[in-house]
């Protein structure tokens, strides 16, 4: 029987309270109302803290628990005081337009669109804000302005100051995605502020010294001299390997990292950190320099790559991972590494609570927590296979970090790169020679600039054999494939497994249970096959998914059977962001959608169809929808010729268009007369879902002056989608009253600036006995029924 003294296990004990702290962080962050309890909180954490000190005078075994507990109410108070949001703090001038001075604090990120206007990111650190009086505020802001040319920017310590409209940072309150939010607050960023092609006003130029601004210089200065010797895109993917970024880069070649399990190469991550390491280290060692000097040596130069790289948040946590790795690797006591990589993650966890969302962070994590317990462990295993030394090392490092960090990677990705061990045996090589020729370059460009357009020219080939190598592996069989994300129970139990598979004590106490109460462990395994068996044959429900895709319309529908119809996909007017890869995709992957039985667009406006071209791109359609529109709109929207299969098979939705699948109808209501259409709203698809009892209306855009001819059809329904995301111009109070819904969803996005949803809907809507829910509010919005009954589950509480 496994036994825990006083004193004994302080690895264990530190790995504990870590738990603790982070379910303390973790909880209130899902539980808000914790918030208004804090005088309890308080008074709580006195008293333990008096049981605490009592106990560890009297050595009590149990005096560790305490300890845990106290980390609990540690990690509340520290997400509490980490989020709390001071009067005076830019983010209380939500939505209000103001005059805002403040001081740049980062250099501006460039974009440039493909109208050839730029798109300028600074990060304003604001100091007062005027609407009819100023007032002094804080917090940091991203300050966007377009531009037609790049004259006149704004630097690192200038005061500026420009009128625009305060917003928060707007998520997609969908599954599977990054916390924009939250990440931004780590950094102290609040709020944005959009000031358009109004003029920034810089009140005051700065004659500081700026490191920041002084190696953004060098970085430009470097991306230059490698314009001039190779293609502009290779170009901007070195400058990414060496510095960081997605600016620039080709999309396909971003997607093709990605499937590989290799996207992690083109930001600057602890990997990157390991190999200067290493590298540093080995030339080091070749030079026959004295340990300490050595190691010196290595600290001053991750220092001043870590300041070149910006010395963001992210990148300094990068050079301790990447460092805490080399040490996890060279140490000969794990024990020691083990110990380092609690302690650090600890301390840093207390400094950023925020950081415990943060996938970057758990990323980071993971992976060394893989170095440093499992690799030891599958090098000695691989080194009986007798293999390649070099390969025996790369098989054991890519192995123990993805296997720890498998269930993050399932949870934001949902598929399983089964080409990312040949990724990482063949490609990562490459690029890792590539890095360090860069970063020879780099240094030597300062003294021989001929030397350096020659390792320019060998960094640009690599980089092509490199991409056409990743394009390979994306093309064979398998290459990606699905995987369900695990719940926190499972996630749970996959890493108890581990601990307990690297823990031989606990192994052989576990054993020795297991041998001791073999009827219990009978009983235990029948009872879990049967429930795992019933879970399996147990009918499912429909679900009817209302994605948060801002403002536009976005609703996927999966049958009892898993069949797929996807009916609009949102997008953006005015904006070359591609919804359909960043928000619908992910989505559809996140439930295990790999093609769609039906695609339906209500019809052609760019907030309901915006997505559609992505979708076709990456994933089968059997059948694509569309409404009695001219097919110049569609070929448009969907980027494809007017010859293009897709388009010339496509269903034009007329009346009566039926189909089924499964147990469940859809029927198009539509206005063959078509009437007095002045715009492509009157033409929207109108479908009914009917599924036993239960039913659902999706009605488009559609206009009250279309709204007239469904009146006299079978339109009530248990669910109505809002037409046109509660315009005035929709939603009649008779059409209202045919329909009387249960529950009316409304797929609005927050700051829209048509004033949508209305007053006047909604105050229609609460005439009947019809409860409201709103993607803006409550972001994705689901619902599941056995066509009886339904229950529902939304994003956000």
């Amino acid at each position: 029987m496994i036994k825990i003294h006083y004193g004994q296990s302080p690895l264990l004990f530190i790995n504990f309270i870590i738990l603790f702290y982070s379910l303390g962080v973790y909880m209130t962050m899902k539980t808000p109302e914790i918030s208004k309890s804090y005088t309890h909180l308080f008074y709580l954490i006195i008293v333990n803290l008096i049981l605490a000190f009592f106990f560890t005078l009297r050595k009590h075994k149990l005096t560790f628990l305490l300890y845990l507990i106290l980390f609990f109410f540690l990690g509340v108070m520290r997400y509490l005081s980490f989020t709390f949001i001071a009067d005076d703090n830019i983010k209380n001038y939500d939505n209000q337009e103001i005059t805002l001075t403040g001081i740049i604090c980062q250099m501006p990120k460039i974009r440039q669109d493909s109208a050839g206007i730029y798109h300028l990111t600074y990060v304003v650190d604001t100091k007062s804000i005027k609407q009819k009086e100023e007032k002094t505020t804080t917090g940091k802001v991203y300050l966007y302005q377009k531009q037609k040319n790049l004259d006149n920017l704004a630097k690192i310590n200038d005061t500026i100051s420009a009128t625009g409209t305060i917003r928060l940072i707007q998520n997609y309150h969908n599954p599977n995605l990054v916390d924009r939010e939250l990440s931004a607050q780590e950094e102290g960023i609040y709020a944005t502020f959009s000031i358009g092609k109004q003029n920034l006003k810089i009140l005051n130029t700065s004659d500081k010294f700026s490191l920041q601004e002084f190696c953004y210089q060098i970085e430009q200065s470097f991306l230059q001299s490698m314009y001039q010797v190779m293609p502009e895109n290779d170009a901007n993917m070195i400058f990414a390997m060496l510095f960081g970024g997605y600016n620039n880069i080709e999309k396909d070649i971003l997607e093709a990292y990605s499937i590989t399990g290799i996207i992690h190469i083109l930001s600057v991550s602890g990997s990157h950190i390991s190999l200067i390491s290493l590298f540093l280290l080995s030339l080091g060692k070749f030079l026959h320099l004295p340990r300490f000097f050595n190691l010196i040596l290595l600290l001053i130069l991750i220092i001043f790559y870590t300041i070149l790289c910006g010395a963001s948040i992210p990148v300094i946590r990068a050079s301790i991972m990447g460092l805490l790795s080399i040490i996890a690797l060279y140490l000969e006591e794990k024990s020691t590494a083990q110990h380092l990589l609690s302690i650090i993650a600890l301390i840093l966890l207390l400094f950023d609570p925020l950081l415990l969302f943060n996938i970057s962070f758990q990323l980071s994590f993971a992976s060394t927590a893989g170095l440093v317990y499992l690799m030891p462990i599958l090098r000695s295993n691989l080194n009986k296979l007798k293999l390649p030394p070099l390969l025996t090392d790369n098989l054991a490092l890519t192995m123990s970090a993805q296997i720890f960090a498998f269930p993050i990677i399932i949870w934001y990705f949902t598929s399983l790169s089964l080409s990312s061990l040949l990724a990482n045996l063949i490609i990562i090589p490459l690029l890792e020679i590539l890095i360090i020729l860069g970063l020879i370059a780099f240094i030597l460009g300062f003294i021989f600039p001929f030397i350096t357009k020659i390792l320019f020219i060998f960094a640009s080939l690599i980089l092509s054999i490199s991409n056409e190598a990743t394009f390979l592996l994306t093309k064979i069989p398998f290459a990606s494939i699905y995987v369900p994300p695990l719940n926190f129970p499972a996630i749970l139990i996959y890493y108890s497994l581990i601990f307990i598979i690297l823990n031989i004590k606990i192994r052989r106490y576990l054993y020795s249970l297991l041998q001791k109460y073999k009827f219990i462990t009978y009983i235990c395994s029948i009872s879990l096959i049967i429930c795992s068996c019933y879970l399996m044959i147990k009918p499912s429900p429909l679900q009817i998914h209302f994605i948060d895709v801002g403002q536009g319309d976005a609703c996927l529908i999966i049958t009892p059977h898993q069949h797929s119809i996807l009916i609009d996909t949102g997008g953006s007017i005015n904006s070359d962001f591609d919804i359909g890869s960043y928000v619908d995709l992910p989505y559809l992957r996140h439930y295990g959608i790999n093609k769609l039985d039906y695609l339906i667009l209500s019809h052609a406006d760019a907030d309901h169809s915006g997505g559609a071209s992505s979708i076709l791109q990456k994933i089968p359609v059997n059948h694509l929808i569309i409404a009695d529109e001219d097919k110049d709109l569609y070929a448009k929207i969907l980027k494809l010729p007017l010859n293009n299969p897709l388009l010339t098979k496509a269903i034009v939705a007329k009346e009566n268009t039926a189909f089924n699948l499964e147990d469940i109808h859809f029927q198009f209501l539509q206005n063959d007369e078509k009437e007095n259409l002045k715009s492509s709203n009157d033409s929207s698809n109108v479908l009914k879902l009917t599924y036993h009892n239960f039913s659902v209306l999706f009605t488009g855009d559609l206009p009250q002056t279309q709204e007239k001819y469904l009146l006299n059809k079978n339109i009530a329904s248990t669910i109505l989608k809002v037409a046109h995301h509660g315009s005035k111009t929709s939603s009649s109070q008779e059409f209202l009253e045919h329909v009387r819904p249960q529950l009316a969803i409304i797929s609005v996005g927050k700051y829209n600036s048509f004033g949508h949803p209305s007053k006047e809907v909604l105050d229609r809507l609460n005439n009947l006995p019809t409860k409201i829910l709103r993607t803006d509010e409550k972001g994705a919005i689901v619902i599941y029924t056995d066509g009886y009954n339904y229950s529902l589950k939304t994003f956000l509480n």
